[in-house]
């Protein structure tokens, strides 16, 4: 190993995914070397407890609880990041660019909503800063988007981003439980934290949404800008109605770019069964990239974990290790919500509505609810109801969501739900779908 250089890297976070990379290092040291001339070691790793017992092997005189001695040491020419949270990570971040370190970094939440401001410290400080570990775990999609798509203009970005609901709605439609009984054997498997509203209100997908659309298209966004609706309110009747239509309940993140204008949303959406993302179950992920000179591609694989979430830190370090300036890219255009360049379009959609009336005599004034809310270019189709026709479900096409919001005011209802509709609009229906048992 005459000619083999070291390089040190210091951690910031011991945890699953930090133990997860050094278990590969350690396990993959030889075949790093081959690929790239360096050996990496870790010589810091910030943690809480010293004496906390851990699933990897790691000299107790590499740990600290010290930031700043990871921070400022001369050697660690690489931080790894995998500690997760706003502050203190931010802090040292800034830091660690500021000091000409090159930093990874596996923080979802962090990079979209300050990652504007890390770029343009690591470009003035002549660092890297990648993050191929904060979206879809070992899927390589952020360095598809930066590195092997530039010949491309990417159009559109739809996946499943987030495993946790993968899960919970897999469960909902394999094993017909409620999202209260599926999140508890989330949370039992490890797959759900104990506090699992990130995951399950889809704060974790419009993160990794909002990293890739600003990667994948001329103009820069902001988190504000994700339309976002969580699967809190997915019910078995929901469940059962979506099988009757020949579909099945994802939550899908949805990017695209037309004529200038994006449209960013993370929703529950009701998909065709032949749809390619109705078959990901469980907790893995994909992602759907359409361009407009390569087409269709689809990537999957598992979103989160140990060692998938290590496998793209370790990516990374290879990355800095091979091409440690900076690749030029084009300037983007700033935009918000309200600014040029970022707003909604306005298109005939396809909505999926379930409502709950109060008592039964209600949905006699359906249809003159109908004619109040909606226009004549609207289609309006009942697909189903229970057996005590207290809770039906529609199909709507509309170019305006407010006209759902208004019909939905003026029924009074107990309880509701909209979702995007990407099935077939059966417009030969003019019958109930069959009729569902309540229980």
């Amino acid at each position: 190993m005459a000619n083999v250089k070291q390089i040190y890297i210091g951690l910031l976070g011991l945890g699953t995914v930090g133990s997860g990379v050094v278990k590969s290092l350690l396990a993959n040291e030889d075949h790093i070397i081959a690929q790239t001339g360096f050996q990496v070691r870790v010589k810091r790793a910030l943690v809480q407890n010293l004496q906390k017992q851990r699933s990897v092997r790691i000299d107790q005189d590499f740990l600290t609880t010290d930031a700043i001695s990871v921070l400022v040491d001369p050697e660690i020419s690489i931080v790894v990041e995998v500690m997760g949270g706003i502050e203190p990570a931010l802090g040292y971040i800034r830091s660690a660019l500021q000091a000409g370190k090159h930093v990874i970094t596996a923080n979802k939440e962090l990079l979209a909503k300050h990652g504007d401001e890390l770029a343009l410290i690591a470009k003035n400080a002549g660092v890297r800063l990648l993050y191929e570990a904060s979206v879809a775990g070992g899927i390589p999609i952020v360095r598809m988007l930066q590195a092997y798509l530039t010949a491309n203009r990417v159009t559109s970005i739809r996946g499943i981003l987030n495993g946790t609901s993968n899960y919970i709605l897999t469960r909902m439609q394999g094993a017909e439980v409620t999202f209260a009984q599926a999140l508890a054997e989330a949370q039992q498997l490890g797959y759900a934290e104990a506090a699992p509203q990130s995951d399950v209100e889809g704060y974790d997908a419009a993160y990794k949404l909002s990293i890739l659309a600003n990667m994948a298209f001329p103009v820069q966004t902001e988190i504000a800008c994700v339309d976002r609706m969580g699967i809190t309110e997915i019910e078995p009747v929901d469940i059962a109605f979506a099988k009757q239509l020949g579909c099945v309940i994802k939550l899908i993140a949805e990017a695209s770019y037309k004529g200038g204008q994006v449209r960013l949303s993370v929703s529950p959406k009701l998909l065709s069964q032949s749809d390619s993302l109705a078959t990901i179950s469980d907790v893995f992920n994909a992602v759907t990239v359409e361009a407009d000179v390569v087409g269709e591609l689809t990537f999957i694989g598992r979103g989160a974990g140990e060692m998938p979430t290590a496998s793209a830190v370790i990516e990374d370090i290879v990355e800095v290790l091979r091409t440690p300036t900076i690749p030029a890219t084009a300037p983007k255009q700033k935009g918000t919500c309200a600014g040029v360049g970022v707003f909604h379009l306005r298109e005939v959609q396809n909505y999926y509505v379930r409502i709950h009336f109060a008592k039964k005599e209600d949905a006699i004034h359906v249809s003159a609810w109908e004619t109040a809310a909606f226009c004549s270019e609207d289609r309006i189709l009942e697909v189903g109801r229970t057996k005590d026709e207290y809770t039906r479900a529609y199909l709507i096409a509309t170019d305006d969501r407010k006209r759902i919001d208004k019909f939905i005011q003026m029924t009074g209802v107990l309880s509701w739900i909209v979702m995007p509709y990407g099935g077939d609009f059966v417009v030969h229906c003019s019958e109930p779908l069959t009729e569902l048992s309540t229980g």
